[in-house]
């Protein structure tokens, strides 16, 4: 497989993407409008923003990039209703655990949040993680979110809700725009993104390319000789083609990393083609998309000692695993207000972990395949100022493992009903409730692995994960005076059932066991609240989310009563404000992001402490077309508790970065 792999790296060049940020725009410094903007991701339709019940976003890219130098992920939270899991950016984590938390939905790193890239799947269908290095940033022409369960439409990894990346299409006349930075921790970022018509065939092409040499994530007062630098790098790009309705696109990703000691490193290769034909007028039109994936990763586990002056080697895994991916959907608004849709998506995934246990002197290959499929049919009717919208799908997903043991096959129903009120010409009101379900990824299954002293294990008997949510809000959108003012807020709650947790079951010496498994019930109530003021020159923006998750019942037959506890790995507040001023060729930000306290694990005996960061920017037009940047993030070198696996890792460190950035063509 990676000989195959290495065959197409001269041909394949690339990335898909994910990812969407609620943060001011870069060329007014105000709440982008979004009220005529139509969005698939809610609905897998083309409705308008302002008639989806659930409170939905479309953002340019523009906003994303802003953020993102050091990466994407970065850029997401700074919407406080997104997390990572332990607060790691994915610059200093391992892949495995780069799960999107949204809502605080999530107890373990696997994502319950589908990540998609114009339709196609962008969570990992092996792991359930999210490699936002696949993401080349200049390729993003918006981005799309949904909170709430969303499987009613897109089925599987939904169960949380959606964000889904809309890339740039191919121009009619050249255009080209890149970006060079240069930063602390040996931080190097170069992109480029270049388009045309030839004919009737159009072409775009995208590359990202991202060093950095990193930093001791170990805490000081805990770290020896044996630790050195958590750093990565990234290659990758994209090829699109587009004849028509018909698209036809190439992706590639190298990644490599150093997790925090000599031994343990991990790299990521993966290529992969995806086709779409979208026909039909906007308003009455389908689209049909298939992908295939091919990705290879390996990773290296280690035993420090504890004095932290030594290690050694003992678990050496490389996990080989190829995705496909075929849907279809289709839509229709007729005259009187009844928008009608349909669709069909079918996902299948097979991978191995070939794991050398080499203190032991063994290798074992656990792994399988995995189908999950489903068909949904969608409806919204809008009479005044009411819309009613409701969608049912129907999945059936299988199981089956390498060892010839019996596969598995169940069957999930996923209904969702809303309602918005225009109830003032400044006033919305909104309201919905949801099933969504999420399969165990074939990672929970049967891939195992170590973080510090702790052991994770798989588990085959894992079933499916369900939530039950409704949700309510209003949005106040007006102008007082000279300035606009937004204020939103929405209340949830979700009942999850046999929700896949890492259960503490034991310990041995030094070492602390855990193994995946399905807790009986847990409830999470949470409150996002939004407020913007908007003038000519000057913006500022705030939001928050206060969550409330607990456990109701335990895993069954687990070795200590969790009931009452926090899920772990979600934080009981996250919030951000940010002042932002437009002059005529500069421009100026400054966010203070704050999170509240969270625990490592199931029994709430390990704690990460709140914390707050600065983060700031400035940016000239030194002509059109072309902007120089000076950013920071950590202004004051805070330092913020990330993980706890025995001994505390932390975040990054202020990083200051100067970035150079043009563009030109016709856009």
């Amino acid at each position: 497989m990676a000989e195959r792999s290495r065959t197409y790296r001269s041909a394949l060049i690339g990335a898909t993407s994910a990812v969407i940020l609620l943060a001011p725009s870069s060329a007014a410094g105000q709440e982008p409008q979004v009220e005529e903007v139509v969005t698939v991701t809610a609905t897998r339709q083309p409705f308008a923003i302002s008639d989806i019940a659930a409170p939905a976003a479309v953002i340019p890219g523009s906003t994303l990039r802003r953020h993102s130098l050091t990466g994407i992920d970065e850029a997401l939270v700074w919407q406080s209703s997104f997390s990572l899991l332990r607060r790691t950016p994915a610059r200093a984590a391992h892949p495995t655990t780069q799960g999107l938390n949204l809502r605080g939905v999530a107890p373990s790193g696997t994502s319950r949040a589908l990540v998609l890239v114009d339709g196609i799947p962008l969570t990992d269908a092996l792991g359930g993680w999210v490699t936002w290095s696949k993401v080349p940033p200049l390729l993003i022409e918006s981005a799309e979110s949904v909170p709430g369960g969303a499987s009613s439409t897109f089925g599987n990894q939904a169960l949380a809700g959606a964000l889904q990346f809309r890339t740039r299409q191919p121009p009619l006349n050249f255009e080209a725009a890149g970006t060079a930075a240069l930063g602390e921790l040996g931080t190097q970022r170069a992109g480029f993104v270049t388009g045309g018509a030839g004919g009737d065939i159009k072409l775009l092409a995208a590359v990202d390319i991202f060093h950095t040499s990193g930093y001791v994530a170990t805490a000081p007062e805990d770290a020896g000789s044996i630790d050195t630098n958590v750093g990565s790098r990234h290659a990758t790009g994209a090829l699109r083609a587009t004849l028509g309705g018909a698209t036809l696109g190439l992706d590639y990703t190298d990644e490599a990393r150093r997790n925090g000691t000599p031994a343990r490193v991990n790299s990521t290769e993966a290529w992969g083609v995806h086709g779409r034909w979208s026909f039909g007028a906007p308003t009455s039109g389908g689209q049909l998309t298939g992908a295939y994936r091919d990705q290879r990763f390996d990773s290296v586990f280690s035993s420090v000692a504890a004095d932290r002056e030594s290690e050694t080697p003992v678990l050496d895994q490389r996990v080989d695993s190829t995705d496909v991916v075929l849907a279809g959907n289709w839509w229709r608004a007729t005259s009187s207000g009844l928008n009608l849709g349909a669709g069909a998506d079918w996902r299948r995934v097979e991978g191995t972990s070939e794991e050398q246990v080499l203190l032991a002197g063994f290798t074992r290959t656990p792994g399988g395949g995995q189908r999950v499929g489903g068909g949904y049919a969608a409806a919204q009717w809008i009479g005044g100022d009411v819309a009613l919208e409701g969608a049912l799908r129907v999945d059936g997903w299988t199981n089956e493992p390498n060892d010839d043991t019996d596969p598995r096959s169940l069957t999930e129903v996923s209904p969702r009903a809303g309602i918005v009120w225009h109830a003032a010409p400044d006033w919305t009101l909104r309201a919905s409730a949801y099933r969504s379900f999420r399969a165990p990824t074939l990672n929970e299954l049967y891939r195992q692995f170590r973080v510090g002293n702790v052991v994770t294990r798989a588990n085959a008997s894992l079933t499916q994960e369900r939530l039950r949510g409704v949700e309510a809000g209003a949005e106040f959108d007006s102008q007082l005076g000279s300035a606009s003012i937004t204020v939103r807020g929405h209340a949830y709650l979700n009942q999850l059932e046999d929700a896949v947790i890492n259960a503490t079951i034991g310990s041995a010496g030094s070492l602390v066991l855990r193994q995946r498994a399905n807790l009986g019930e847990a409830t999470v109530r949470g409150v996002e609240l939004g407020v913007g003021l908007g003038w000519s020159e000057f913006a500022i923006k705030g939001n928050a989310t206060f969550i409330d998750s607990r456990i109701d019942a335990d895993v069954p037959g687990g070795p200590v009563s969790t009931v009452g506890n926090r899920l772990p790995q979600v934080p009981n507040y996250r919030a951000t404000i940010a002042g932002i001023w437009q002059g005529q060729s500069w421009s100026a930000d400054l966010a203070v992001h704050a999170t509240g306290e969270q625990f490592e694990d199931d029994r709430n005996e390990i704690a990460l402490a709140s914390g707050i960061t600065l983060d700031a920017g400035v940016r000239w037009a030194l002509r059109p077309g072309w902007e120089v940047a000076l950013t920071a993030q950590n202004v004051l070198n805070r330092r913020v508790e990330v993980a706890r696996t025995s001994v505390l890792a932390l975040g990054p460190p202020r990083t200051l970065a100067l970035q150079l950035a043009w563009e030109t063509g016709a856009r």
